[in-house]
């Protein structure tokens, strides 16, 4: 492809479309490469004014190693012969600084299809070139945390083919590094693990946390593997998609269920000789009344009370056991919630004669549930409201009913001491307790809300508080129900 100038040129319509080019480089030069004419982006980006560069040499504007490489030369030799000429490499400034360009050089004919010189056109790329830059450094960073992890870590490419992977990576699934260059990493491990579920997984979730994998060791023993990924480099797809880890935990699975046998077993051998303990107690009790000292009566009366404490505590680790084993058999049966809450505030009223509580809202809703479990709930909600509000006296309890949710929820708020933000998630895990430093004066197991919990998840329910952390607290449940009858007050 040839230039040819018009024998009538409208010199100023063609300068004004070169000068408005702020963006492009574009000069031309006779057939002994030196510069005729120099458009205003050329001027922007190379520093010199047309009056400067016009007569000098366009190798002005190459690197000292290209012009010694003969590279100008080069490049306009193969404009002449294919018609056009392309590079892209750094140029030459002014002030010697460089800048990465995109260039095109064609032969400029005139009418007569002879030649007279050349055009060339640069195109300033410095940006996308730091933007590469930056990425390929990205791209070596993070191979370098990757490859020098101690934990087992990849990161794929966009099509899902192994970039880089840490040496326990390898170790973990018996890999050499060179086996996995290039290849789908379903293809390297599916030999180890159920790649189809994992592969499901990355296909609907960019980033997912703890996704747990059965696969087969070097010794055919199965472990339990915890995968994670997240999506890395989004910008520049060629470079890489997906960041996964790989953590065994068998061994602390193994740990977490010796502790739990050793609590259900534990738990059920003290079972018996406490209630032996509490037994003879009670005979030893009737048998000495009126016939000892106070002293005697409150030392009896002592072992009365830490022997009932261990009851209770074995009973919150036998619940848990089950409910970690899923052993629990629920006994679902309709019944009106309503009427079970009743009862339960009217025996807590009369045993409980400092604090009142009161059913302030109320639902005659059925819900299909265990009434002893759910029974337990109740009063360990209640039992708690009471135990944390010292200086407060109401309680108040509240059915309501969620007709688009189809569930009832029964909420049971005091005016106590409350509840920290920053313990409100944890409350219902095993051995919680708040850092409310008034509260750490209080006696507690930190089971009883983890037992509440798991009873109400088992009814496909759900469970939380609300406090401002300074004073009261709001505990729920919800349920789902069967069919509300009225709402009253």
């Amino acid at each position: 492809m040839t230039q040819k100038i018009p024998p009538t040129l409208d010199n100023d319509f063609y300068k004004n479309i070169l000068e408005s080019l702020e963006d492009y480089c574009v000069f031309t030069t006779d057939t002994d490469y030196i510069i005729t004419s120099w458009n205003k982006g050329a001027e922007h980006v190379l520093g010199y004014t047309e009056v400067e560069i016009c007569g000098q040499h366009a190798r002005i504007i190459y690197t000292e190693d290209d012009c010694k490489n003969g590279i100008p030369e080069h490049e306009f030799a193969e404009a002449l012969e294919k018609g056009r000429g392309t590079d892209e490499r750094n140029h030459q400034r002014k002030d010697g600084s460089l800048f990465w360009a995109s260039g095109l050089i064609f032969p400029l004919t005139d009418t007569d299809n002879k030649q007279i010189g050349y055009t060339k056109i640069l195109r300033n790329l410095s940006r996308r070139k730091e933007a590469e830059d930056e990425a390929l450094e990205a791209r070596k960073y993070a191979q370098s945390i990757v490859e020098t992890s101690k934990e087992p870590m990849l990161i794929l490419n966009s099509d899902l083919t192994i970039n880089s992977a840490s040496k326990p990576f390898f170790k973990l699934f018996d890999l050499e590094k060179i086996q996995t260059e290039g290849v789908n990493i379903f293809e390297a491990i599916a030999h180890k693990l159920d790649t189809k579920a994992l592969a499901k997984e990355m296909q609907h979730y960019d980033s997912f946390e703890n996704f747990e994998l059965i696969y087969t060791h070097r010794n055919s023993d199965e472990h339990v593997l915890l995968v994670s990924c997240r999506k890395v480099f989004q910008t520049f797809k060629s470079i890489g998609q997906h960041l996964l880890t790989f953590h065994d935990v068998t061994l602390q699975r193994k740990l977490e269920q010796a502790k739990e046998d050793f609590i259900s077993v534990a738990s059920h051998e003290l079972k018996t000789p406490i209630s032996v303990i509490r037994s003879y107690t009670q005979i030893l009790n009737i048998e000495l009344k009126d016939k000892v000292n106070e002293r005697v009566n409150t030392t009896i009366g002592r072992i009365m009370v830490q022997s009932e404490k261990l009851s209770r505590l074995t009973s919150f680790l036998l619940d848990a056991s089950a409910f970690k084993s899923g052993t629990v058999q629920l006994k679902k049966e309709p019944f009106v919630l309503l009427e079970l809450v009743i009862d339960i505030v009217q025996e807590m009223n009369q045993a409980n004669t400092k604090h009142h509580i009161a059913v302030t809202e109320m639902s005659d809703v059925c819900v299909l549930a265990d009434r002893m479990r759910i029974s337990q709930v109740l009063t360990n909600l209640l039992t708690n409201a009471i135990k944390y509000s010292p200086d407060s006296v109401n309680i108040d309890i509240d059915l309501t009913v969620d007709e688009k949710k189809q569930i009832v929820r029964t909420s049971i708020t005091d005016h106590g001491i409350g509840v920290p933000a920053q313990n409100q998630a944890s409350l219902f895990q095993r051995f919680s307790r708040t850092d409310n430093m008034k509260a750490q004066k209080i006696e507690g197991f930190g089971m009883g809300l983890y037992i509440a919990a798991e009873i109400i998840k088992a009814h496909n329910g759900s469970i939380g508080v609300e406090s401002d952390g300074l004073q009261g607290s709001a505990f729920y449940f919800d349920l789902p129900f069967l069919h509300p009858l009225s709402t009253r007050k």
